[in-house]
């Protein structure tokens, strides 16, 4: 999340002030459970003045209040998005990325609509996914035309479509081959409500190569020229952990970290994320998987809110299934923007 006036950056200050002492405690998260369907009176965690700081927490609290200043500080100088699509997203405080790589039988869509429509001030860029791609056929079948749509027509929403890329190795004309198929759906199916607005390259690398930059420079401008991927032309590389400054630059949002949440509290342990120190929270993405029951949620939303502004957290490790997780983490995001 970026916070970027003093105001914004004193409440951030105050909301981590008040989270920190709270417990990880198993009993808080099934709070947070129960809550989840009183979406507009959802609560974070007690006001730090119902809490009792304990002996070590004044410094931890002053490190991460003096580290969301820094995080703040670096967004008013950092660069803008690769392209203006950004715009798009940055009307809205909360914005979510979502994997969403379900087959649409029926119902299977309706956790995510509900969430959509209950939260229309919260930005859901949604990665569908028919067939580790578009497929190999010029549209995907019949629930996937009915489906799509479903999706779209929501004010709030970005869906965006899955393209592998394999670390930069696969050719290029294979790459190309499902853009262009995404961009073509709407044109195929005589239907312009059945689109993405933009590509996730997934896959992407994080260790510099002059000829890799050139690889992902090409796919960003060719995302970008597609009438049928407009007016949005959303770019999104997954390297998975920071990579290279030099591939940044290429897409609107680039995914830092997708991995379990153990791997993200070494890697914040490793300081792995000082690598990307300065970038706009506003052009990066995480993902964080395999949540334990026990973990305060709202801790971790303050962590991973001073890496990025797109987050994605879950229970589970699978795309292939809604994970229930996602309905308690958005009404939080919203509490604490």
């Amino acid at each position: 999340m970026v916070w970027t006036t003093p105001s914004r950056v004193l409440g951030v200050m105050l909301g981590c002030i008040a989270l920190l002492p709270a417990p990880a405690t198993a009993a808080h998260h099934h709070h947070l459970h129960q809550r989840q369907h009183h979406h507009h009176g959802y609560s974070v965690g007690p006001p730090m003045w119902q809490t009792r700081p304990q002996a070590g927490e004044t410094t931890a609290t002053a490190t991460v209040a003096a580290s969301v200043i820094a995080s703040a500080s670096a967004v008013s100088s950092a660069q803008p998005a690769a392209s203006s699509s950004a715009s798009t997203i940055s009307s809205l405080k909360a914005k979510v990325i979502i994997p969403f790589y379900i087959y649409p039988d029926p119902g299977k869509w309706t956790p995510l609509l509900n969430l959509i429509t209950t939260f229309p001030d919260v930005h859901f860029t949604v990665i569908i996914n028919p067939s580790s791609g578009p497929g190999t056929s010029t549209l995907p079948d019949a629930a996937f035309l009915s489906a799509v749509p479903t999706l779209t027509q929501h004010s709030n929403v970005l869906a965006i479509g899955y393209v592998p890329t394999q670390k930069g190795t696969r050719a290029l004309a294979d790459v190309e081959r499902d853009i262009n198929t995404y961009a073509n759906w709407p044109t195929a199916a005589n239907n312009a409500s059945f689109a993405v607005h933009g590509i996730f390259l997934d896959e992407a690398p994080n260790a510099y190569s002059a000829e890799l930059v050139s690889y992902y420079s090409t796919l960003a401008s060719l995302i970008r020229s597609k009438t049928g991927l407009g007016p949005e032309n959303y770019v999104v590389t997954n390297p998975g952990i920071p990579p290279d400054q030099a591939y940044l630059p290429l897409a609107d949002s680039t995914v830092v970290f997708e991995s379990p949440y153990t791997s993200f509290q070494d890697a914040i342990k490793a300081d792995t994320f000082r690598a990307i120190n300065g970038t706009s929270h506003s052009t990066l993405a995480s993902m964080v998987y395999g949540i334990p029951d026990g973990v305060h949620l709202p801790t971790l939303l303050a962590q991973v809110g001073q890496i990025s502004e797109q987050i994605f957290l879950g229970n589970t490790s699978s795309y292939m299934a809604w994970d229930p997780y996602m309905d308690s983490v958005v009404p939080a995001l919203v509490e604490m923007v």
